[in-house]
């Protein structure tokens, strides 16, 4: 697969890989990915976690 990338962010990946912080452009990619999908489900949670208190007044609201 070949991604196309804005010529700093190629610069920053490959002083990353050169670097020795990641040994491919292929172990950077894959722990970015996985960030980003942590920091999806980190946002879910925290936008469930502000919905709570209205759903269980609508539960109140029901029963009443």
């Amino acid at each position: 697969m070949e991604i196309p990338l804005d010529p700093e962010i190629e610069k920053v990946v490959l002083q990353k890989v050169t670097s020795g912080e990641y040994p491919s452009v292929a172990n950077l990619v894959e722990e970015a990915l996985f960030l980003l999908v942590e920091r999806d489900w980190s946002r879910s949670q925290t936008e469930l976690q502000g919905r709570m208190p209205s759903l269980f007044e609508l539960d109140r609201e029901v029963s009443e």
